[in-house]
């Protein structure tokens, strides 16, 4: 009975990942690098800096790209002692969520046409669900799960991407090389999600076999659009300078938008000692749901070390449909001695995930065909990591 709240959110967490066609979307060589950062030029650009995406050379590109993200704030992939519990049940939600992109883009000199489905789903459970996940049941404890809540979203995203340079009196007034301005509009159609949760458990000895027992009730409620999609719109806006030869930088604000639907499916659930869980309620009501894609701030730069060598650092800052606030720092560079098979490596730490990441990836240029793999969190291999993260990249461009 004690985790009955903890499995069904976490099954809506899948089924909120899952089930259709992320609002934080990434390509196989943003992954490999650490971030989406807002310096990277070319298609790349898209997911970080829309100002940047005509800021490469090439003036046709055709790409097909697909990845995934899991993660959560808490619980990693190796042994965890007491001591250790201690420090990380510091009062603390246990979050988790995922993030997916699969689709096309199409890159004709200034305008990118997007094609993609997304994932996005978030989950939070209370500190007590996080006591009883890490540390086990304590008899005559009350674990208390009010304040259980979820939102996600699955999604077809439609845009349309128009980035250019600004006049040159721009950049002398600035007293910069060049100054490049753009812009990314998304129309959104598919499936949002809703949870709400409460309810505690007691673990007692029982009075017959002396055998731990646990006691409690509970109910949540999951709300979705199921006859019609929710739909929605979205921009995106950056700015990118090129103050010389060696340095550039960048800003971008992203995902200012939402989705919503007039008219949506409920499910609500109880379950208490005496029972297993039951459907208690289902229906349709009038009102309107919505969901708001997490808007992110971007501001970084990057530096031509060489012929051969980039660096890159971000800072961002995301806030999440359910209230989350999330701060970002990453640094990562890229090696390119064999145009044919450029190297990246990076880290980053994230205040929500609560965790240092360290990501890979590498190209395979043969002519105009050009295929990119990017894999996070290297740290896994030492039993430290989190979450993972994984894109595979292909496209034509010249």
């Amino acid at each position: 009975m004690k985790d009955k709240l903890l499995i069904i959110s976490l099954l809506f967490l899948f089924v909120a990942a899952f089930s259709a066609t992320s609002a934080a979307a990434f390509s196989a060589r943003t992954v490999g690098l650490g971030d989406e950062f807002v310096a990277i030029t070319g298609t790349d650009a898209i997911y970080g800096n829309p100002a940047a995406v005509n800021v490469a050379p090439h003036k046709f590109t055709f790409e097909f790209s697909g990845g995934g993200q899991a993660w959560n704030n808490l619980l990693m992939n190796d042994y965890i002692s007491d001591s250790d519990k201690d420090d990380i049940l510091d009062g603390d939600d246990l979050l988790g969520g995922f993030n997916g992109n699969q689709g096309l883009k199409v890159l004709v000199g200034p305008v990118t046409l997007i094609a993609e489905g997304r994932e996005s789903a978030i989950i939070s459970l209370p500190p007590d669900a996080a006591e009883l996940l890490l540390d086990g049941n304590e008899i005559g404890e009350t674990y208390d799960f009010a304040g259980t809540k979820g939102s996600g979203a699955a999604y077809a995203d439609a845009g349309l991407n128009f980035s250019t340079e600004a006049a040159k009196g721009v950049a002398e007034d600035w007293g910069v090389k060049k100054v490049y301005m753009g812009f990314s509009y998304h129309q959104l159609a598919g499936v949002i999600y809703q949870l709400e949760g409460s309810g505690e458990t007691t673990i007692e000895y029982d009075d017959v076999n002396n055998e731990p027992d646990a006691r409690g009730n509970g109910e949540f409620e999951l709300k979705y659009n199921e006859d019609d999609n929710a739909t929605g719109s979205a921009l995106d806006l950056g700015l990118y300078a090129q103050l010389n030869d060696t340095y550039s930088v960048g800003l971008s604000v992203l995902n200012l938008g939402s989705m919503e639907v007039k008219g949506y499916h409920y499910q609500k659930y109880v379950y208490d000692t005496e029972e297993d869980l039951d459907e208690d309620e289902e229906g349709d009501r009038d009102g309107t749901l919505k969901w708001d894609l997490p808007t992110t701030i971007r501001l970084g730069g990057k530096m031509n070390y060489s012929e051969h060598v980039d660096f890159y650092a971000d800072y961002s800052n995301v806030s999440y449909n359910g209230g989350q606030m999330e701060h970002k720092v990453a640094a990562a560079t890229e090696y390119t001695r064999l145009n044919w098979l450029p190297l990246r490596t990076g880290i980053s730490y994230s205040t929500l995930a609560k965790e240092f990441k360290w990501s890979a990836g590498l190209g395979l240029y043969l002519g105009p065909v050009k295929t990119d793999l990017g894999v996070s969190n290297l740290l896994g291999m030492f039993n430290q990591a989190k979450g993972g993260k994984f894109s595979l990249t292909t496209k034509i461009e010249f």
